[in-house]
């Protein structure tokens, strides 16, 4: 990626690219603290309070996490029952508010922000608002759902940000616009029984024509889903705002059953599309909320594979009906495993064999309520330092690798590569690229030679460079003549992390009192050695005394 931020982007023939011609790589994550929902689901057990200050503080320490993670984009989903009304017209709240703060923060620490206009979950601040009072399928098949979302995207473009003094359609920290949040298309058998559905496809039919049956209800939802993208697509253009446009095409299989929904997508003026991937989701009970397990322990290095292989899986985004279409994904994550450190470079690894240029893991945990969470997706550097480890790993791989190969696996098990390395059996990751060695457990298996020019690793448990029995991450920067050390706390899961809790319960326990041994051998320097407690350290780097051997020579 380019030096210079913010840069606009555009699309040229299927590549996202930034002003300067550079193609666009960004991995990072779902990040929310300007959410209503972020607030009731997350924070409200936990006894904090629902203020600016509140949720400005943990967006504030959430950025300074993002930059330690290596993340360069942020992705959020809004939820416009925070700040809409009935007819989409913007509401000032807290969350309008939020919503600005954390761009702003964003353009401060040189973050992209990837938003998507629409979502609705299970908390509604404001009980009129358009979202709220319809189904997602009415979101798009709804006229007059469909006239509130335009008033409400026209208004929020063009709505300066109090923070940073720009209109958000201006913004180049906006790198896209994503649409819908997991869009859904009514059905035939839907519609028959919603009276205004069935009265506009009536109407439809007699307009072009055509006789009433399911055949032509295809063609009618492909209408309808293509003039809704575009639409909006041109009222963004209409206003000024040149980000490229994002439709969401939902988990692997969305294609199956909706080829004219994936036909109107391609045709469509979207210059991108984005997918997501769970891993294990298919393996848990519907609604997977109420169906909790430990996923910790199964393999799915080969369910990756498969999502390649298989068109109906993730195979479509290779094909030439979307190869002018950019590729993103608006999330990812493993499911219901808060321990297992080997996927993630390996999800990287397919997204950038699928022409992927943007990555979004679900979601950003924050320090504040990190100790009380459980359940399907927890990934946090304190808590979850094995997973933190491996996601970072798999950033370095996602920014590492071309776009676009035939993506395969040395095995089942494990797979090595370029700089990279994991292993299901050894539940480990490793990267030696950019001068760091990264690894998320003992990497007492390392198939691959260490950096050369070694400037800082990250790690956690033993290697042949460090040996530390703590159960937090290590970060070393290794300076011209010192090297900083920094240990996160001890971590351990006290209680089930799968399980869903809000009794406000610590699910994990963190430990910055304890000090154990930490020992570094660099090579070419004297070890450095101390017993410490989590925090930042100094220390200076000797370099080893040389012996030299001479002959001795006597005088004759």
């Amino acid at each position: 990626m380019t030096q210079e931020f913010p840069q606009k982007m555009h699309v040229d023939e299927g590549v996202l690219r930034t002003a300067d011609g550079v193609e666009v790589n960004l991995w990072g994550s779902n990040f929310q603290p300007n959410l209503y929902w972020e607030y009731k689901f997350r924070m409200e057990h936990v006894g904090l309070s629902m203020t600016s200050e509140t949720m400005q503080a943990m967006c504030d320490d959430g950025f300074e996490d993002m930059k330690r993670m290596r993340c360069d984009v942020i992705r959020c989903h809004l939820t416009p029952a925070d700040f809409t009304d009935a007819e989409g017209n913007l509401v000032e709240t807290m969350w309008l508010d939020m919503l600005g703060y954390m761009i702003g923060k964003a353009r401060e620490h040189g973050i992209y922000v990837y938003i998507t206009f629409i979502n609705h979950m299970d908390f509604t601040l404001i009980e009129e608002s358009f979202v709220a009072n319809a189904t997602r399928e009415e979101w798009i098949f709804d006229p007059d759902a469909v006239l509130a979302t335009q008033n409400y995207v026209r208004q929020l473009i063009n709505l300066r940000n109090p923070y940073t003094g720009i209109c958000y359609k201006d913004d180049a920290t906006i790198a896209v616009w994503g649409l819908i949040n997991e869009p859904e298309y009514s059905t035939y058998r839907q519609m028959m029984v919603d009276a205004k559905q069935k009265a506009t496809f009536g109407a439809w039919l007699e307009a072009n024509d055509h006789p009433w049956n399911d055949v032509y209800y295809g063609k009618y939802r492909e209408a309808v889903v293509r003039a809704y993208i575009d639409d909006l697509h041109d009222i963004l253009r209409e206003a000024g705002a040149e980000q490229a446009v994002v439709w969401n095409c939902n988990w692997p299989r969305m294609i199956d059953g909706r080829s004219d929904v994936f036909l109107a997508v391609a045709g469509s003026k979207a210059e991108a599309v984005s997918f997501c991937l769970y891993p294990g989701q298919d393996d848990v009970g519907d609604p997977f909320v109420k169906n909790a397990a430990d996923m910790s322990a199964k393999n799915y290095l080969p369910f990756l594979q498969h999502c390649f292989d298989d068109y109906l899986h993730l195979g479509w985004l290779r094909s030439k009906q979307f190869a002018h279409k950019a590729k993103l994904v608006y999330e990812f994550e493993t499911m219901y495993n808060a321990t297992g450190s080997y996927l993630h470079p390996a999800i990287a690894k397919l997204f950038r064999s699928l022409g992927v240029q943007m990555a979004t893991m679900w979601t950003h945990t924050f320090n504040v309520y990190a100790p009380y969470q459980g359940g399907s997706h927890v990934l946090n550097l304190q808590t979850t330092p094995k997973k933190a480890a491996s996601y970072m790993i798999a950033g370095e791989v996602f920014r590492g690798l071309p776009r676009g190969f035939d993506f395969s696996l040395e095995a089942e098990t494990e797979d090595v590569f370029d700089d990279f390395a994991l292993s299901y059996d050894r539940d480990l990751s490793i990267s030696c690229a950019n001068d760091t060695f990264m690894h998320s457990g003992d990497a007492t298996w390392c198939p691959l030679e260490l950096p050369k020019s070694l400037k800082g690793i990250v790690g956690y448990g033993n290697s042949a460079l460090v040996h530390y029995a703590g159960t937090g991450l290590y970060f070393i920067e290794i300076g011209e003549g010192s090297v900083q050390v920094e240990l996160l706390p001890h971590s351990k899961f006290v209680r089930n992390w799968w399980e869903w809790h809000t009794d406000a319960e610590p699910i994990v326990e963190l430990d910055d009192t304890t000090a154990l041994r930490f020992e570094l051998k660099l090579p070419g320097f004297e070890a450095v050695s101390f017993k410490k407690k989590s925090g930042h350290y100094c220390f200076p780097l000797i370099a080893e005394a040389v012996t030299v051997e001479t002959e001795h020579l006597v005088d004759k």
